[in-house]
């Protein structure tokens, strides 16, 4: 989010009314509903491209960040997520703080990169900011800058308050965060690195999971899902879609007929932040027209390693694969495989790698 010119801080200042929960008191740990509802805001989006710089927009940066983060949320807590946008949308900041608070939201984290010529983190608080807004903001402040300074050096800008509309006009703890600077070249560098990004979004989750108390959900501080519908999922034409089952993960998934002469393998690109051991969890819909022997890849550091799944039962769930040592990088890192004597479609879903 820049600062620059004037007329862009003004933008997100909006109207000056106070919302009716900008002084409001911290609720009890019992008042959250048993789900915690959060609100997730990608700063800017469709004709507002947000601050540029260095080939970047802040729209599709905080767009991706925050796709990963309500990711995260829902692969390791029970928690119920909504976004302002899940596209390249253009939403109003009206628009965005009413449907929160039509919605009921627990918190509001509104996620946008900066600009200006500096470097490093920041957050930010309302001005006459609740208790509950002070202790989100210090939750979020410290998992993010943990996060990501586990895969670069950041710099800590601090914790602010600000008079911006999406934390004024909100009725519930909200938080702006300022992901570091994209029109500075080190910090350009670092947006365009897909384990930052991951790092990023780990860092929110984490603290939002810290904020309601959920304990340490993936365990590492690490988890990351590829879906089918995903441009870092690959797989030829053999592979195609459907939304028939109603276990798929997200909007549908891909079937194949099996082949006993060729791999044909479809692809789950993941961004590995360092070498270690990971947790390698499947989702597929489940059916007994599905292949009960499919074969899963997992391209582990010291070759890679197959796992043969039933894909007629356990569907519509999270499915581990086991403990697998990974290197560090950017690279297919579960496949599923055609080749198979087992009979029925074989389906590709979604994939999760873990801590």
């Amino acid at each position: 989010m820049s600062y620059q010119p004037l007329s862009r801080r003004n933008l997100l200042r909006g109207a000056v009314l106070l919302g009716a929960g900008a002084a409001g008191v911290l609720p009890a740990a019992s008042a959250f509903a048993a789900v915690p509802k959060i609100y997730i805001d990608p700063g800017h989006g469709g004709t507002d491209s947000g601050a540029v710089g260095n080939s970047l927009q802040e729209k599709a940066l905080t767009l991706a960040i925050s796709l990963k983060t309500r990711d995260i949320l829902k692969a390791n807590w029970s928690v119920d997520v909504r976004m302002s946008r899940a596209t390249d949308a253009t939403v109003s900041l009206t628009a965005r703080t009413n449907d929160a608070n039509a919605w009921g939201a627990d918190i509001f984290v509104s996620i946008h990169i900066n600009s200006g010529g500096g470097t490093g983190f920041e957050s930010y608080r309302y001005t006459s900011a609740s208790a509950g807004s002070v202790r989100l903001q210090d939750n979020l402040h410290a998992k993010i800058l943990a996060a990501t300074r586990a895969v670069a050096t950041v710099t800590d800008r601090g914790k602010k308050a600000a008079n911006f509309h999406v934390l004024r006009e909100s009725t519930m703890p909200a938080v702006l965060t300022e992901n570091l600077f994209i029109d500075t070249a080190y910090d350009a560098g670092l947006l365009k690195r897909a384990d930052f990004i991951n790092a990023t979004a780990n860092g929110h989750a984490q603290g939002i999971a810290a904020y309601f108390g959920l304990g340490g959900g993936g365990g590492g501080g690490f988890s990351t899902i590829v879906d089918n519908a995903s441009s870092r999922f690959t797989g030829s034409g053999n592979w195609a879609a459907s939304a028939w089952s109603a276990q798929r993960y997200d909007a549908d998934y891909r079937y194949a007929t099996p082949d006993t002469t060729t791999s044909d393998a479809a692809w789950y690109k993941v961004a590995i932040p360092t070498a270690g051991a990971y947790y390698v969890d499947v989702w597929h819909p489940a059916d007994t027209g599905y292949n009960n022997a499919t074969p899963y890849i997992v391209a582990a550091s010291g070759g890679n390693q197959t796992v043969v799944v039933d894909q007629r039962s356990g569907g519509g769930a999270w499915r581990n694969l086991g403990s697998f040592n990974l290197a560090a990088g950017d690279y297919n890192a579960v496949g599923i495989s055609r080749w198979t004597t087992g009979t029925g479609y074989v389906v590709a879903d979604a994939v999760r790698v873990r801590k």
